[in-house]
């Protein structure tokens, strides 16, 4: 149940990806539209020749860096580290994390997507720059409930942390680098990004 959980959850981080048309336009609606072009992309049959399949993930991964907040992502797992980064360390903490994201999920939601669909429930605002968005995946006959935290910067919603089966982005990348954290510096840890695109890279 939990690599599920964490399958499904590829899905949805790497499927959020339409910037807004205007300021007035809601989160949900911007969540559906990024989402049916993503779709649009996996279901391309240009991209369904092996050769193609880097085409692909470079443009699910522009689409991916228009719509999500890396930053905000960023700063809420580092959470009290943050302050230890320089800002030049926190800028390229930022690339290189939302680098490695995107070639570690993306690999896998272009070999596992299989036509998943999407319920779109409703959205709570929590003030106007703040909102929180549900939807459910159905997948395997099963309705699997998702939550979305969406912030509006720049006048674009923009997604920065989410939520199913009890499996919190933040909460779960947080846990790991302040493991990590308590043994390496932020050198250290960008040094050890670095190494892991690299592996993907060779992998790829």
């Amino acid at each position: 149940m939990r690599n599920t959980a964490f399958f499904l959850l590829l899905i949805i981080f790497n499927a959020l990806i339409e910037p807004s048309i205007s300021i007035a336009q809601q989160p949900l609606e911007a969540l559906q539209q990024g989402i049916e072009k993503a779709i649009s992309v996996l279901e391309d049959p240009q991209f369904e020749d092996v050769s193609q399949k880097q085409a692909q993930q470079h443009k699910l991964r522009e689409i991916m860096l228009q719509f999500f907040d890396f930053k905000e992502f960023s700063k809420r797992v580092l959470g009290s580290y943050w302050n230890k980064f320089s800002p030049l360390q926190r800028d390229e903490f930022v690339e290189v994390f939302s680098e490695f994201l995107a070639k570690f999920y993306l690999g896998r939601l272009q070999d596992r997507y299989n036509k998943e669909r999407v319920v779109y429930l409703g959205q709570q605002m929590i003030s106007e720059s703040r909102a929180r968005v549900e939807i459910e995946v159905l997948w395997r006959n099963l309705k699997v409930p998702v939550q979305l935290r969406m912030t509006h910067r720049s006048g674009q919603w923009k997604v920065y942390d989410l939520s199913l089966l009890g499996i919190n982005a933040v909460s779960n990348y947080r846990a790991q680098f302040k493991w990590i954290l308590s043994k390496e510096s932020p050198r250290q840890i960008i040094g050890r990004l670095k190494d892991k695109i690299e592996e993907l890279d060779r992998k790829s």
